[in-house]
């Protein structure tokens, strides 16, 4: 029986890890820096993933659980680790899917330092705002966004149109 739900379990974490691993390395990247490499967050929120398939209970939609489940790690290791080293720009490519080879070199070039110059501006928000702003990006509804961040419906529309002018403001010195 062990075995089995052993096997259940692997199945399951191997199904969200292929169907969401994507989406975890961009919270993860955008949450890297002088604080914490990329590599180590993502390692983490695998880590997190794993233990916590147990108590997943599917009342949520399992992107909106995977989103909180990174979120919540990238988080927590800033509060704990006051010392870390690496640059959290490693993998920029595979953070953002733009493993793509067939990409005009010079299009990619530009794509990427427009993602760079992105994610620089948006690692000097506070965390809840890289939340809301991270899941914005990734094209989810206010409701799912208000599920992740615990915040209601109209203060993420509030909050997301300052974080838009916030970050106008900001490429517009750059």
């Amino acid at each position: 029986m062990k075995r089995k739900q052993d096997a259940v379990r692997t199945a399951r974490y191997e199904e969200l890890t292929r169907q969401y691993g994507g989406l975890m390395a961009k919270v993860c990247y955008l949450y890297a820096g002088p604080g914490a490499s990329f590599e180590d967050l993502y390692q983490e929120t695998l880590i997190n993933l794993w233990l916590g398939l147990e108590s997943y209970r599917g009342e949520a939609k399992a992107s909106t659980w995977i989103y909180r489940l990174a979120l919540n790690t990238c988080i927590t290791w800033h509060r704990k680790n006051d010392r870390h080293t690496g640059s959290g720009m490693t993998d920029v490519e595979a953070a953002f899917g733009l493993s793509d080879t067939a990409m005009d070199p010079g299009a990619r070039a530009e794509q990427l330092e427009q993602l760079q110059m992105l994610h620089s501006m948006i690692a000097d928000l506070n965390p809840i705002d890289k939340a809301i702003i991270t899941l914005w990006l990734d094209e989810r509804p206010y409701e799912e966004i208000s599920a992740v961040t615990g915040l209601s419906k109209n203060n993420v529309g509030v909050r997301l149109t300052r974080i838009k002018n916030q970050l106008i403001e900001k490429g517009k010195t750059l």
